[in-house]
């Protein structure tokens, strides 16, 4: 339960205004769960500290979120296992927006809208409503 905490606090800083405390905090926990291989909590804390990292939006925290995003893309996942599928295009979708890409950012969200929608993620759906 841990990285989940420390997830919410990192998101707390941000809001409080500590942003480069946030993700020095996110990508703590984030390391945290590739070491010791947790999974309960990655995605949860690999978004928020890409949305972190894009908030900033400095050059170097646009390649840090993209080997971030590449990062949880190379996890291994069971057959069927969609969370991650859903969050690398809602992802990749901010970050493309973050980089000027608008045809990209589309694509990206039209993905995420069409998936969630069809699985009924209603959590998923309004995000992905959001974002058009």
């Amino acid at each position: 339960m841990l990285p989940a905490i420390d997830t919410y606090f990192a998101r707390r800083k941000a809001r409080d205004g500590d942003l480069d405390g946030a993700i020095e905090l996110s990508r703590n926990v984030v390391d945290g769960l590739y070491a010791s291989g947790g999974m309960f909590a990655r995605g949860m804390a690999v978004g928020e500290f890409i949305e972190l990292l894009l908030s900033r939006g400095e050059t170097d925290d646009l390649s840090e979120a993209r080997a971030a995003i590449d990062r949880l893309a190379d996890v291994p996942v069971d057959d069927g296992f969609v969370l991650h599928q859903l969050l690398l295009l809602r992802l990749r979708g901010l970050l493309a927006r973050a980089c000027g890409d608008k045809a990209g950012y589309r694509e990206y969200v039209k993905g995420y809208r069409v998936m969630a929608n069809s699985l009924g993620f209603e959590g998923h759906m309004a995000l992905a409503a959001a974002m058009t």
